[in-house]
């Protein structure tokens, strides 16, 4: 509806014009405070909501996800025990990978995260082909987590296997669509969530250590060193995250304080929780034999028995919906400031009046949505997933490790943090083989983008 302001007349009830002029100056009045409030009634900017506490709750459950439910034991079945190598080795690696996107989003707090870090080192093109992948890696990496949350579904209600891919469509549809509602919600929800997850983690690794065995350690590297590589690749999907809280920066309320306190404690608590289920998954050798990769779950079943079932599916649940609702409420920011900036459709810039970007969250549930019809269709493996969806993020973390060399000024040892990050990065991606053909393509469709849709 369009407001204007109202014409002058002659009322019927006033024969006085200063009654008249008084009455219209009134309605003129009106009309000007309802035009504001019109136009301030649609957000325009995020809302600085998140604490140190909610920072930590973010990267922990980014970081901390269905990862830790089934990638030990694929990592274990590809290079036994040596896989453990890979776990320690990125876990020391984390904090430095961590504080690197930190210190960005510190320095140059943007919805846009990565993205937005690599446009400003090498221009919009750049951050353009950044911001894609990062998208269309989270349409890979949502399924994966949907469909890890439908096994344990079926698994522990004892349903038929036909259901899992309708289970996983419903869950990523509850869980995505369900930010529309604001930050606010998904910041309390993770809070509750994290909580849950280490108690049960602990537990898990508590009851299993007593049955680690030392012939279970050998031979150590049964199928050489290099399928440690190949499982790098897959534990570095495992520790993916530390990229996806930077696109809530706008949001943090103090990001040079908050940003590296969160980013020291999460990297303690989920490497922690990593390495001690790894090496009590190896060392049990629980991953043998086994046609459902879930680990943590084996370690309740065998030490507890029949109502562990109860234990794991809210264990499974809760770390699933965590992940989810940590990756859809920062890479629905990243989607609202690249079209924002031209580097995807402006439609999707705009925010609901919870200040939350549903536009963009639509687009993410129907992208994931594509996604997984697409994995149903073709049969593919839970360990291809992860090799397809890593290799695109690690593409992600070789652009973003580089701006940082070129755009951080660091202090002492911290000054060497980005080019860790770059040389990890490019390290592992050299293992990715054949899937470096997956960000090969989506970096030509996002140039393809910026040739066609010129930013100005």
């Amino acid at each position: 509806m369009t407001y204007a302001p109202p014409q002058s007349h002659q009322t019927s009830y006033g024969t006085s014009g200063s009654t008249d002029r008084n009455f219209i100056n009134e309605l003129e009045e009106a009309w000007l405070i309802r035009r504001v409030t019109l136009l301030v009634s649609e957000p325009n900017t995020l809302k600085k909501s998140i604490r140190l506490r909610e920072g930590v709750f973010m990267y922990v459950g980014s970081v901390l996800g269905t990862g830790i439910l089934v990638t030990p034991a694929i990592a274990a079945n590809i290079a036994g025990p040596a896989s453990l190598v890979a776990w320690i080795l990125l876990s020391l690696l984390s904090y430095p990978i961590g504080y690197t996107f930190g210190a960005l989003a510190a320095t140059y707090p943007d919805a846009g995260g990565l993205a937005s870090f690599v446009k400003r080192a090498y221009g919009w093109t750049a951050g353009t082909v950044a911001g894609w992948l990062f998208v269309f890696s989270f349409f890979v990496g949502a399924p994966i987590v949907a469909i890890i949350a439908s096994s344990y579904i079926i698994t522990a209600l004892n349903l038929s296997a036909n259901l899992l891919y309708p289970i996983a469509f419903l869950f990523m549809f509850l869980t995505i669509l369900s930010n529309i509602a604001g930050i606010r919600i998904g910041s309390r929800t993770e809070a509750v969530i994290l909580g849950t997850v280490v108690i049960l983690l602990l537990v898990a690794v508590a009851l299993t250590l007593p049955g680690v065995q030392q012939n279970n350690l050998v031979p150590f590297a049964p199928k050489g060193w290099f399928a440690v590589g190949l499982v790098a690749v897959i534990v570095f999907w495992s520790f993916q995250g530390y990229e996806n809280v930077p696109h809530m920066a706008e949001e943090f309320r103090n990001p040079k304080r908050d940003f590296q306190l969160s980013i020291a404690i999460s990297a303690a608590i989920t490497s922690v929780l990593y390495v001690l289920t790894s090496f009590a998954t190896v060392g049990t050798a629980i991953y043998v034999n086994q046609s459902l990769y879930a680990p943590v779950a084996l370690m309740f079943s065998r030490s507890l028995g029949v109502n562990a079932i109860a234990i794991t599916l809210f264990l499974a649940l809760t770390t699933s919906f965590g992940t989810m609702n940590a990756y859809s409420i920062g890479v629905s920011r990243l989607v609202y400031a690249l079209a924002r900036d031209r580097s995807m459709p402006s439609a999707l810039s705009k925010l609901n009046n919870h200040a939350a970007p549903a536009r963009a969250l639509v687009i993410l549930f129907t992208g994931s949505a594509l996604s997984l019809f697409m994995i149903a269709l073709l049969g593919a493996q839970l360990d291809q997933l992860f090799l397809l969806s890593g290799a695109g993020f690690i593409a992600l973390y070789i652009l973003s490790s580089g701006a940082a060399v070129k755009l951080l000024r660091l202090r002492g040892l911290k000054r060497a943090f980005p080019f860790v990050t770059l040389v990890t990065s490019i390290v592992v991606f050299i293992f990715v083989r054949e899937y470096v053909l997956f960000p090969l393509a989506i970096s030509g469709l996002a140039i393809l983008w910026t040739r066609w849709r010129p930013r100005h």
